[in-house]
């Protein structure tokens, strides 16, 4: 495996599992309440909205997590992947 596939699936795989605990997180975390949205005349479920800041948060911490951890094996290892 070369470096680039390496960094390339660590960042996925790190979005993917960071985004969707988050996006957990948030839709727990927002039950019961809503959000307000005067000016348009909305109104969000707070579950939906944090959900998806949650996992949106997820997403990039995640990302940013696979692709430090991608880059420690590379200097470790130090030896291109077939």
């Amino acid at each position: 495996m070369s470096h680039l596939r390496l960094m390339l699936m660590s960042i996925a795989s790190g979005a993917l599992l960071c985004g969707f605990v988050g996006a957990l997180i948030g839709a727990i975390a927002g039950s019961g309440t809503s959000i307000l949205l005067p000016g348009l005349g909305l109104v969000i479920s707070g579950s939906l909205a944090l959900g998806i800041v949650f996992g949106l948060i997820g997403m990039v911490l995640g990302s940013m997590l696979g692709l430090l951890i991608a880059a420690i094996i590379i200097l470790i290892r130090r030896r291109t992947y077939p």
